[in-house]
């Protein structure tokens, strides 16, 4: 240790220990960490183009394409939980060397997603117009108009979207991070290519980005194909597996995939809820909505990533009996997700005022408003979301599923949309009210989780032994 050399430096040590353990190395976590903060980034980032993209289009298209992904995003939250169900499953097998579990898993998650999506499309198609109506029917004619386009578009292609997240999921169960982001790369980046095309371009709206969702899809969809092929040795998934039906597989994947389902649908179905408190304030308070959740997108990313990145790790040390080094790597993610997060708010920060004029194109009036929803959440999100989202990852990949989605379905009914409705409708601090009770529930539901962490309990389930799974 003569060399003054940065690696061997003891600062440096000491900071790649607090990664170590468990049979993983600092290297190991960075490579399984990397591809989920890649493809969560690129996600965001078209999400954050996709609005700006729009915003071309006036403040009535955003307020649509907003208030119609609210509705996609409590669907879509379904199929994440298939293929989440799937990681957990898949990485406890393939920890325990299980050939024959992983076959199953794999054929039953696939005809697990297509179920759901096939029904959730047909679903929502055949009652698009009561429950558009129903939602959003405050909503000025124009933006309602948008939405339909845009919904159709969505929903067309849901079946597509759900085959590649699941074998998205599957390979991440195997540990096989860099394929799943080239998987997500090609789904998301051509979607993004095409908005650009159909919206920019060809100037075609809405219809421009309905369009666009489609392919994109449909690309990702072929893509996905090849490489389920390509990995189904690894998988130990036959012809067989995939055209019989394992009753016994699917209850399976039904089960480990149904506590995130749940909290997702009341989660997102609380976004909803809300979405429907922010319509009657009038598109401009809409559009002020949109281009925070935007905005703000960017922030929350890296702990986003962290909170996915963490779920094989953990699911593979509480699976080898490891939660010594399960508790010591949470605390590393959420140390690392305050600061990463703190420093991707300062870049925001200085970005903002040439943000809310020349990217998002917002009217004068609401300028006043975007500064103070971005104030709040520059403070809360480094403070309290990696509390509030790291923990429940790390609860659910150890099987402690029912406690994190009761906690976070507690408080979101009960503090955020209960509050959120006294003190955005009922006193009338409309959606600056709203975002204040939002980032304050942040707090809430990190105690929640804490509180449950801080005892054993959340360690002592045992998913892939054969009599929990039934």
């Amino acid at each position: 240790m003569h060399h003054h050399d940065f690696a061997s430096s003891k600062y440096v040590q000491h900071l790649l220990d607090a990664f170590r353990g468990g049979g993983y190395g600092a290297r190991d976590i960075y490579t399984l960490t990397y591809p989920v903060l890649v493809d969560t980034l690129f996600l965001t980032l078209v999400d954050f183009c996709n609005t700006g993209i729009i915003s071309t289009s006036g403040p009535a298209a955003i307020s649509a394409v907003n208030t119609a992904e609210s509705l996609h995003w409590l669907l879509i939250g379904t199929f994440n939980a298939i293929a989440l169900g799937a990681t957990v499953l898949i990485s406890q097998y393939h920890g325990a060397g299980d050939r024959r579990g992983l076959g199953r898993t794999t054929s039953s998650s696939l005809q697990v997603m297509l179920a759901a999506t096939v029904l959730y499309a047909i679903g929502v198609l055949l009652f698009e117009d009561p429950l558009i109506g129903l939602l959003f029917g405050s909503a000025d004619r124009d933006v309602l108009e948008y939405i339909h386009i845009f919904l159709f578009g969505l929903l067309v292609s849901y079946p597509l979207r759900g085959f590649h997240m699941c074998v998205a999921g599957l390979l991440r169960g195997l540990g096989r991070t860099k394929i799943t982001l080239v998987l997500s790369l090609v789904a998301n980046g051509s979607n993004l290519a095409l908005n650009v095309v159909f919206v920019i371009l060809m100037h075609m709206d809405v219809t421009g980005l309905a369009w666009a969702a489609g392919l994109s899809q449909l690309i990702g969809a072929l893509v996905a194909f090849a490489m389920l092929r390509g990995y189904a040795s690894e998988l130990h998934v036959t012809r067989r597996d995939l055209f019989g039906f394992s009753r016994e597989g699917a209850t399976q994947v039904i089960t480990v995939s149904l506590p995130f389902a749940l909290e997702d649908l009341f989660f997102n179905g609380g976004k909803l809820i809300i979405q429907m408190f922010i319509v009657p304030f009038g598109t401009l308070q809409i559009a002020a909505n949109g281009i925070i959740g935007s905005w703000n997108h960017l922030q929350e990313m890296p702990i986003r990533a962290l909170s996915i990145a963490i779920v094989p790790i953990i699911g593979t040390s509480i699976g080898g009996g490891n939660v010594t080094y399960a508790r010591k790597i949470t605390r590393t993610f959420i140390i690392v997700g305050a600061l990463s997060s703190a420093l991707v708010g300062l870049v925001l920060l200085a970005l903002f005022p040439w943000a809310i004029t020349s990217y998002y194109h917002a009217p004068a009036e609401i300028h006043g408003t975007l500064w103070t929803l971005f104030i709040f959440t520059l403070i809360g999100y480094p403070l309290l979301f990696g509390l509030q989202c790291i923990y429940p990852a790390t609860l659910r990949a150890a099987g402690d599923g029912s406690y994190a989605t009761i906690a976070s379905l507690a408080s979101m009914w009960i503090y955020r949309i209960g509050i959120g409705y006294l003190v955005s409708v009922v006193l009338n601090y409309q959606i600056v009210g709203l975002w204040a009770v939002w980032v304050s529930e942040w707090a809430v539901r990190g105690l929640l989780f804490w509180l449950r962490y801080r005892t054993d309990r959340w360690t002592k389930h045992d998913l892939t032994s054969s009599h929990d799974a039934a």
